[in-house]
């Protein structure tokens, strides 16, 4: 802030000395006579360079004296006000310094704690930042052991000597566990069911179907449905069982006696032969039991043309494989009549009976 400039008082600074004295000239004060009190009237006559006369010499040197004093007055005054001014000046340039002292003081502070309160929050945000990152490599660490403990470690691995079969009547249970050896050391988590169970389908023929389900930590649980013969053939001149998809299957002697008698030779099956045995072991296996056991044997050659004999001697004319739950029942409801040989319901909307 720059200080007031000084006024200038009395005579200018920077004036030459001719123009100082035109200046005194032109504002220069009439002359006046000290006793009258009048103006003295300068002589027309004189000329520009004669000497004024004493009255008017006296009168002059008066005037002079007067105006120095004037200027001399007006120079103190000057020099007063100037002091003055530069006084007041220094005191206001003074006042002005130290309102900005304090200003600079009172920024500083308050750019200092802006700088501290804006590092704090950088800080906090740092610190959240490593706590989320930290806290995510944490889980994600925790999840991949999890997953191997889960999936590759042996604490959930297979154990043959864990399997479990439920529903065998007459299958080997051990075979049928030896059927899932391949799996054997495969975790659980791993352990699909579907190869496993073709694996014990395709290994034990005898079964129709089975379920398998896990039995934690290291086992698994076999539910099986085995086949049931639903008549017997002959095959190496031994009579076996065979069930309706034509699969061949053990039986007990003891069972063979209960089964109707399909008299062919399967190792020789073709033509006619073999549409007659599929044809006769569809409708066999369609029957109830009751009726089923009922039948001693098969004694017809014609596929479309089924004939059963019964074991009390009656005799059962089917037709052909199809419609056979509703035969089976016309036939049963037939065979209640007494004195009935023949049941004929091959057309089982108008059954007759002999």
């Amino acid at each position: 802030m720059k200080p007031p400039t000084r006024p200038h008082v009395g005579r200018p600074e920077n004036r030459s000395d001719a123009e100082s004295g035109a200046h005194r000239s032109k504002r220069r004060r009439p002359v006046v006579d000290p006793k009258t009190q009048e103006p003295v009237k300068k002589d027309p006559s004189a000329k520009a360079g004669d000497e004024p006369t004493d009255s008017a010499a006296k009168v002059s040197a008066s005037g002079e004296s007067l105006s120095e004093t004037t200027i001399s007055q007006g120079s103190g005054a000057t020099d007063a006000l100037a002091s003055g001014g530069s006084s007041e000046s220094s005191e206001a340039l003074g006042s002005s310094s130290a309102g900005a002292d304090i200003y600079t003081g009172t920024s500083s502070k308050v750019n200092t704690e802006l700088m501290d309160r804006l590092e704090e929050r950088e800080f906090l945000r740092r610190h959240a930042r490593h706590i989320r990152v930290a806290t995510l490599v944490g889980i994600l660490l925790g999840v991949g052991v999890v997953s191997f403990v889960v999936f590759f470690s042996p604490l959930f691995a297979y154990h043959l000597d864990k399997c479990v079969v439920n529903g065998a009547k007459t299958t080997d249970v051990a075979a049928i566990c030896q059927a899932t050896a391949g799996f054997e050391g495969t975790p659980l988590t791993r352990l699909a069911a579907g190869p496993v169970e073709k694996a014990v389908l395709k290994a034990v023929p005898a079964l129709q179907d089975v379920k398998m389900s896990r039995s934690w930590l290291q086992g698994i649980d076999l539910k099986v449905v085995e086949r049931v013969p639903v008549a017997t053939v002959r095959q190496n001149g031994k009579v076996v069982g065979i069930d309706r998809d034509s699969v061949i299957l053990e039986v007990a002697p003891g069972d063979v006696d209960g089964l109707p008698r399909v008299d062919v030779d399967v190792e020789k099956l073709g033509g006619k032969t073999e549409k007659l045995v599929v044809a006769a072991l569809s409708a066999l296996g369609d029957m109830p039991g009751e009726l089923r056991a009922e039948i001693e044997a098969v004694t017809s050659q014609d596929a479309a043309q089924l004939t059963f004999a019964m074991r009390d001697g009656r005799e059962l004319i089917w037709g052909n494989s199809k419609d056979s739950v509703e035969k089976a029942q016309v036939a049963k409801l037939l065979f209640t009549v007494q004195g009935v040989k023949v049941v004929d319901v091959s057309n089982p909307e108008r059954p007759s009976t002999r």
